[in-house]
């Protein structure tokens, strides 16, 4: 009775670590094939670096190490695009000052986006033979540090003196925390959109629950701001490469008239425009109350 006990004991055993073996090979060749980081993975003071397309139209990110999410994998030394914010207009200003590239730590999120729907096709029959056909991910920066400013310069700490030293140590208001991180600790600022227009921004801004409609023309997909009687109108935000606005395509293609959405994302102010990266479209519905 003993013996076949342990004899069906040592099968179960030998069959689960079977099946745990196979999980673990399907697991891999699932991360080695699946192409594509998901979107909302967060790079967190990732160093690589910056440069201009050939074209010149667009900004790209190569990280010096390779880049993963647990399943997609991104190698190092390929490029991922940037979209527009106020973070990557300052980066330019790295670059435009005569060098072809700039070495930064970048912190950002991943989005993906496909233009499937916008080219006709559904999510079932995607225009793959469509020479504009792409689906790919996407970079929004929120902070980085050049490379130089990042680096130690043993001369200057080298020409410290004794004093300084002995202040810093007596600091009473010291912190802890690293500069980088103080940094991206400020308060966040809610969008005042009557004075929208006239606004500098210097950080991006979230824009919550509010609603409008999605319009159409030559440049893309915009988020026009329902005011109904608000000192609002006319404010609209060119709507960035994302899933959720991948989600929001797909409503418009079965929809011969626009519709109404409550929104919510976060704004950013590159090269004069309004740019939003969508977070959350929820549909809503007049039900006959307001013209569409």
């Amino acid at each position: 009775m003993r013996a076949e006990t342990a004899v069906i004991l040592i099968l179960s055993l030998t069959g689960g670590m079977r099946a745990f073996g196979a999980e673990e090979t399907t697991q891999a060749r699932d991360a080695k094939t699946f192409g594509f980081i998901r979107e909302g993975f967060v790079l967190d003071g990732v160093e690589g670096t910056v440069t201009r397309s050939p074209a010149g139209d667009r900004w790209l990110f190569a990280a010096d190490d390779d880049i993963s999410d647990g399943r997609g994998v991104i190698k190092a030394g390929c490029k991922t695009e940037l979209l527009p914010s106020g973070t990557l207009e300052k980066i330019e200003a790295q670059i435009n000052r005569g060098r072809a590239s700039t070495d930064v730590r970048l912190w950002a999120i991943f989005t993906r986006y496909s233009n499937r729907h916008r080219l006709g096709g559904t999510g079932r029959d995607k225009p793959s033979d469509d020479k504009e056909f792409f689906d790919r991910n996407f970079l929004f920066v929120w902070y980085f540090i050049p490379m130089s400013a990042a680096e130690s310069r043993p001369d200057e700490i080298e020409d410290e003196t004794e004093d300084q030293r002995k202040a810093e140590a007596t600091d009473e208001e010291d912190s802890i925390i690293p500069d980088d991180v103080m940094a991206m600790l400020k308060p966040k600022r809610m969008v005042n959109l009557a004075r929208l227009k006239k606004l500098d921004i210097e950080g991006d801004m979230m824009l919550a629950d509010r609603t409008g409609f999605i319009v159409s023309d030559e440049t893309g997909r915009s988020f026009k701001l329902d005011g109904l009687g608000r000192n609002v109108e006319d404010v609209s935000f060119r709507l960035l490469e994302s899933e959720v606005l991948e989600r929001v395509e797909a409503d418009l293609a079965y929809s011969p008239y626009r519709q109404r959405y409550r929104a919510a994302g976060r704004i950013t102010k590159y090269n004069g425009g309004f740019y939003m990266l969508l977070q959350r479209a929820v549909r809503t519905y007049s039900h006959g109350n307001f013209a569409r």
